[in-house]
C-alpha cells in the first residue's frame, strides 16, 4: 500500500529502530502486536505455511497502525517478489543472497523498466496503489517508500558481501547468524538452540557483515532472540534488531505461566 514506510524514515533520520517476525498465520495476532509500538514486522514466507492471501489479511491488520511490513520471501523468485509489492508490502527480505549478479536480479524484480527492471505495469490493478486510487502517484513515489533487504547466511555470501554492497537498490544488509552457523557446523549436534552456537569463524564472520555494510553507508540489521540483547546489537553499530517473534512471545508466555502456576 503507497503509504509512508516508517522503519525507512526512521532510518533516514538516524534513529535505531526494533522489529518483531511474524510466523504465525491470521490477521488478529499481527493486529494485535502491531497496536504495541514495533517499528516494523517481518512476516516469514520462507518457512511457514502461509500464503499471498494470507499475507493480503495481516497486511490490513498491521497497516492498521503505520507499523512498517516486510515479508521475507521464500526465495529470489522474481514472480513472488513482484506479487508481494502489489500486494503492498512495504519491503522484501531475500534470503541467501550469495553474489552481485543475485542481488541485482533482485533489485530487478522490484523495479519498472523506466527505473531499470522487470516489474510488470500491474499498479492500476493492484493493491500496492490502492486499487488504482493511486495509480498515477505510485510508478513515482513507490522506490523512496520501499526496502530491499538482503540477507547473508553463508560463508558464500560473505565472501562476495563487498561486490552485493555496490548494487544499487540493496538498501539493507541482514545478518543471517543461524544459517552461517549452520554453513559452518559439522552436524546438528552442535546446534543445540538457536543463537546459542558460538565459534571464533562464526564471530569472524559476522564482524565482517558488520564492518563491510557500516563501511558501505548501509544499513545493519540483525535478529537478538532475547530484547535484552538488542542493546549490544546498536553498539555494534546495528540500525535495526528484531527483539522477539510473535511465536516466540507466545511460547515464553505460555511456559512462564505454567510455571507459575506450578509453583
Amino acid at each position: 500500500m503507497l503509504r509512508t514506510n516508517r522503519l525507512k524514515k526512521k532510518l533516514r533520520a538516524g534513529e535505531r529502530a526494533v522489529g518483531c517476525w511474524i510466523f504465525l498465520a491470521g490477521g488478529d495476532s499481527t493486529e494485535v502486536l502491531s497496536l504495541c509500538g514495533f517499528d516494523a514486522f517481518i512476516i516469514d514466507h520462507e518457512h511457514i505455511g502461509a500464503d499471498l492471501r494470507t499475507l493480503i489479511e495481516q497486511l490490513r491488520a498491521a497497516q492498521a497502525s503505520d507499523t512498517a511490513v516486510l515479508l521475507r520471501v521464500p526465495s529470489h523468485d522474481p514472480t513472488y517478489i513482484k506479487r508481494a509489492l502489489d500486494a503492498g508490502v512495504d519491503g522484501i527480505v531475500v534470503p541467501t543472497v550469495e553474489t552481485a549478479d543475485e542481488a541485482r536480479a533482485v533489485v530487478a524484480a522490484t523495479r519498472y523498466r523506466p527505473q531499470g527492471g522487470n516489474r510488470g505495469v500491474g499498479y492500476p490493478e493492484s493493491r500496492a496503489a490502492r486499487w488504482s486510487l493511486a495509480e498515477t502517484q505510485y510508478p513515482g513515489a513507490y522506490l523512496d517508500e520501499l526496502l530491499v533487504v538482503a540477507l547473508i547466511e553463508t560463508r558464500k555470501g560473505v565472501a562476495n558481501l563487498s561486490e552485493i554492497l555496490e548494487v544499487e537498490g540493496i538498501d539493507m544488509i541482514l545478518s543471517g547468524t543461524g544459517d552461517l552457523a549452520a554453513d559452518l557446523a559439522s552436524d546438528f549436534s552442535q546446534l543445540p538452540e538457536y543463537g546459542s552456537y558460538d565459534d571464533p569463524e562464526l564471530r569472524a564472520l559476522v564482524t565482517q557483515i558488520e564492518q563491510r555494510t557500516t563501511a558501505a553507508g548501509r544499513w545493519l540489521a540483525g535478529v537478538a532472540r532475547h530484547p535484552r540483547a538488542a542493546p549490544d546489537f546498536f553498539a555494534r553499530g546495528y540500525h535495526f534488531v528484531t527483539i522477539t517473534a510473535d511465536l516466540w512471545l507466545l511460547l515464553d508466555g505460555a511456559k512462564s505461566a505454567l510455571g507459575q502456576a506450578r509453583i
